[in-house]
């Protein structure tokens, strides 16, 4: 009864995620960016299309570079051995999103077409207990239990779809226990991390159609998780927030200036559900996820790219626990 009640509340705060609006969607820095580069170059169609196309490449990037739980197939912390010893868990996620931006290699007189496509991703990670937590109750325990937590991530951005190609990340961050799995009672963790990737590229100033622009993400995000083993096989639920931040640059086919924002800032919300196998210090694990899109943009409605439109990824894992 208690299991039931708790997995009655893991789904209420997923759905009440879920229905949150987006976060920060940042159209007025967009709108900023867009109309500081119109007036310098005439080409408000293009700089406005390059704002919106960065600010979801930066959204999206960060989001690739990190999806849904930290550990994968994990929703609560470690802990420690019977000897003090930490538990660690080593795990390679092979990882994807359907991507959608503006195409700005459309040679049309118009508003580009959207560009659709899968970009794969490849995230190694390590989380090592530090802390145990305390026991309130004979079968209530982890609380305030932490482990710590790194991750390198790959992008594989298409060139084909005017990419410079692929793209590296580390990420390093702590996970708090609020409950440790037990028989009644399910894991629960909150955790916190920053991410660091590279600069992303796409397209092309010297091409024939909109021009290009370049993010360099910052990623701070919280993730809280909720799961528990029912025999071999584990079940876990979680949400997310995702603050993104750093310089965005944009430079129209046709002009002879970039333009450049030096903190660009905004944040989104995210839902995940996952499922695992169980094999003693073994585990294959699938996580399926949504993360809301971002706010429309004044000069930009009615695109055939619509950036309010969320987006889906998943993932595949192998974790080693020891």
């Amino acid at each position: 009864m208690m299991s039931l009640r708790w997995w009655t509340f893991a789904l209420a705060l997923v759905l009440a995620a879920a229905a949150a609006p987006g976060g920060a969607v940042a159209q007025s820095r967009a709108e900023a960016l867009a109309q500081r580069c119109a007036d310098a170059s005439a080409l408000y169609a293009s700089c406005t299309e390059l704002a919106v196309a960065a600010r979801t490449l930066q959204a999206n990037a960060g989001l690739m570079a990190g999806l849904g739980s930290e550990v994968a197939g994990s929703a609560g912390t470690l802990g420690m051995r019977l000897d003090a010893a930490p538990r660690i868990a080593f795990s390679m996620r092979t990882a994807f999103t359907h991507l959608g931006l503006p195409d700005l290699a459309d040679a049309g007189t118009g508003v580009s077409r959207e560009a659709t496509f899968v970009v794969p991703a490849l995230h190694t990670g390590i989380a090592v207990g530090v802390f145990d937590g305390f026991f309130v109750l004979p079968t209530v325990g982890g609380v305030l239990s932490l482990d710590a937590l790194a991750q390198t991530s790959t992008l594989f951005l298409p060139v084909g779809e005017g990419f410079d190609g692929k793209v590296s990340s580390w990420t390093v961050g702590a996970r708090l226990g609020l409950l440790r799995e037990s028989f009644t009672l399910p894991g629960v963790a909150l955790s916190v991390s920053r991410r660091d990737l590279g600069a992303v590229r796409l397209g092309s100033a010297m091409g024939s159609g909109s021009g290009s622009v370049m993010v360099d993400p910052t990623v701070h995000a919280v993730r809280a998780t909720v799961g528990k083993d029912l025999l071999s096989v584990g079940v876990l639920a979680g949400m997310g927030w995702d603050r993104m931040s750093g310089a965005v640059e944009i430079h129209p086919a046709g002009s002879a200036n970039s333009f450049r924002e030096g903190s660009w800032t905004h944040t989104r919300n995210l839902v995940f559900v996952g499922a695992s196998m169980n094999f003693l210090i073994l585990q294959l694990s699938a996580e399926g996820g949504w993360a809301r899109g971002l706010g429309a943009v004044d000069g930009y409605r009615g695109a055939p790219f619509d950036p309010a439109k969320g987006i889906g990824f998943g993932s595949l894992a192998l974790r080693l626990t020891l």
